[in-house]
């Protein structure tokens, strides 16, 4: 087949190319109007907007066709322009006309707010075909609005002549019974519409709406699990049916619901989110990450995007999450909540510098952003640029006189330089008054006590925290050692001086010293 239409339009070329047919020039002004138009039609199909120009091509050509007229009094509709509607609808004046031009006319006069006009319109293109569905929905969608009482009984009329989707009049009964606050009544046509066809799924899924927003999730589970065994799928659904299971604390069943949801739609939102949220609670953090990242929204997303970064830090992928913070700072323009956080895992990864500047800069555009005015300061203090940090943290103070954390930091630093510790032992006396479980601040003000001299006191303060919390922090571990050794208590400084002793060359060079007097 294929090879013998390649000879018929070789035949034809050979034809064409040696004698020309003579076209008069009728047939050319015809077959230019049938192009244009064409070229309207298949613009259209491509939903191009250029459709409309080539049909005011065509017309410009027959300027008394009613059909054209007709298309471009929608294309007028769709471009907003009123003033060129008005011209073309004038088509419904000329000649009789079929049931396309009343319902194109009615929407004219809808948009127009000539209700009454577009409820006339609709009546007279469905008398001359009472099978368009199409006409028939919008009249329907009209009416809903203007008489909802009207339309409900309109819809419940059609039954008789569309008893082949009655099941479908029933379910658009009751979603204008709902709209009209009537949830008994819509639920009734609900009802009858599962009951002429049980496998259609809309009447189910707007049951369980009305029964989530009563809080009555356990109806509504059953709405959709019906669904469920009738073989309908969708990955909203079953993200639904996960959520309701979160709500009533069924765990297993919504992690499943959830793999049910992505396993038909990678990117569902609320599947990723939560199953992120499992992952978590499992501790693994790597898949967490993943799950964020595979959602839909994730890439216009910043707060996903610190979430994700939070977990593969905690995944011990610092350089991932130090990458995606950065760039997460740079996609959403600089973003202050992602720049305090980018400009943290900066600090802790020692790049000082660039946390010092990413904060300068939140700082810029948020001078009363106390956090980020906090985390300048320490960057400064890792810094040793302790003058502009007093400046920082005074500020800070200035805004808020019961900021623990800026007494505690000013307090801390004074005492590791040994400056001002009267001053630094106010400030961490303060600090504890305002937060006395913190016991960050409790080993400060024993810090300070020893830069004072005063051993007995911070050994008191030391011995009050928890083994576990001096186990896990080697700065304090430190300082109870060293709080020992200037008692002359060596044997109990040794343990906590070799545990701190990797992190800190302090305690490395107090450890190695009593070792060797032992």
């Amino acid at each position: 087949m294929k090879k013998f239409l390649c000879l018929f339009l070789v035949c034809c070329f050979v034809t064409a190319g040696a004698k020309e047919l003579p076209v008069s020039k009728a047939g050319q002004e015809e077959a230019a109007l049938y192009m244009d138009f064409m070229r309207g039609v298949y613009a259209q199909l491509q939903q191009n907007p250029q459709a409309c120009a080539y049909y005011r091509k065509a017309l410009a050509r027959v300027p008394q066709s009613k059909y054209l007229r007709r298309i471009l009094t929608l294309c007028a509709l769709e471009e907003s322009d009123m003033a060129a509607a008005d011209v073309y609808s004038s088509y419904i004046q000329e000649g009789e006309n079929d049931a396309e031009d009343l319902a194109v006319y009615a929407v004219y006069s809808w948009r127009k707010g000539e209700f009454a006009r577009a409820q006339q319109y609709y009546k007279q293109a469905l008398e001359k075909d009472p099978t368009d569905l199409r006409v028939l929905y919008q009249y329907v969608l009209l009416l809903s609005y203007l008489d909802p009482q009207r339309a409900a009984d309109e819809l419940q009329a059609c039954k008789e002549t569309f008893s082949s989707i009655s099941h479908i009049l029933d379910y658009e009964t009751g979603n204008i019974y709902r709209r009209k606050g009537q949830l008994s009544k819509a639920v009734e046509y609900y009802n009858a519409a599962t009951k002429t066809n049980p496998q259609y799924p809309e009447p189910y899924l707007a049951r369980a709406d009305i029964y989530e927003k009563a809080s009555q999730y356990f109806l509504m589970l059953h709405e959709l699990e019906i669904l469920e065994k009738n073989g309908y799928e969708s990955a909203a659904m079953y993200s639904r049916m996960g959520s309701m299971y979160v709500l009533v604390k069924d765990d297993a069943r919504a992690r499943a619901y959830f793999a049910k949801a992505k396993a038909l739609d990678n990117g569902d939102i609320p599947a990723g989110y939560f199953l992120a949220l499992y992952a978590e609670q499992d501790g693994n953090y790597a898949a967490a990450a993943e799950y964020l990242r595979e959602t839909s929204d994730f890439d216009s997303d910043a707060g996903k995007w610190l979430q994700a970064a939070f977990y593969e830090q905690q995944a011990s992928h610092q350089a991932a999450a130090l990458d995606m913070l950065k760039q997460a700072y740079e996609k959403f323009d600089k973003n202050v909540e992602v720049g305090y956080f980018y400009a943290l895992a900066l600090h802790d990864a020692q790049k000082y510098r660039r946390a010092a500047r990413v904060l300068k800069g939140v700082l810029e555009t948020n001078p009363d952003y106390e956090m980020a005015r906090m985390a300048y300061a320490f960057v400064l203090e890792s810094q040793h640029k302790y003058k502009a940090m007093e400046e920082q943290l005074n500020k800070v103070l200035a805004q808020n006189p019961k900021n623990a954390a800026a007494c505690n930091l000013l307090a801390y630093s004074l005492a590791q330089r040994g400056q001002r510790l009267n001053e630094a032992q106010a400030l961490a006396e303060k600090a504890v008054s305002l937060n006395p479980r913190d016991r960050s601040f409790i080993d400060t003000l024993a810090w300070v006590y020893y830069r004072q001299g005063k051993y007995p006191e911070a050994l008191d303060l030391l011995l009050g925290l928890d083994a576990d919390f001096i186990r896990q922090h080697a700065e304090v571990a430190y300082h109870l050692g060293a709080v020992y050794a200037a008692l002359g208590r060596a044997e109990q400084a040794l343990p906590y001086l070799q545990l701190a002793a990797p992190e800190i060359k302090e305690a490395e060079k107090m450890f190695k010293r009593l070792s060797k007097d032992r």
